[in-house]
């Protein structure tokens, strides 16, 4: 694993829940969604969990690439922020859109 990359994903996690409650702010009748991580062999799957599952992005723990998520199990190409970087690379609903 890269040196520094757990540290990096902490403060990279906090800034993307930071965005998702920011959206979630105008509906406070609604479960708060909450990101968790699910560890894989090479993608770590960031999960919103709110009343439901789904996911909210991908990071390529090869490299801290943020990606958007193709499917529940494969992210898409290219990536979309970096962990290492001030890009977040999320919004509040998942990987940003390629500019």
């Amino acid at each position: 694993m890269i040196p520094g990359f757990k540290t990096a994903l902490e403060a990279w996690l906090a800034k993307a829940q930071a965005i998702v409650d920011k959206g979630h702010e105008s509906y406070p009748n609604l479960t708060r969604p909450v990101l968790k991580l699910d560890p894989g062999r090479r993608y770590i799957r960031v999960v919103r969990e709110d009343d439901s599952r789904s996911v909210h992005c991908f990071i390529d723990t090869t490299n801290g690439d943020v990606l958007k998520a193709e499917g529940w199990k494969k992210p898409a190409k290219h990536a979309r922020g970096n962990i290492f970087t001030d890009v977040v690379g999320v919004t509040q609903y998942g990987g940003t859109y390629l500019k």
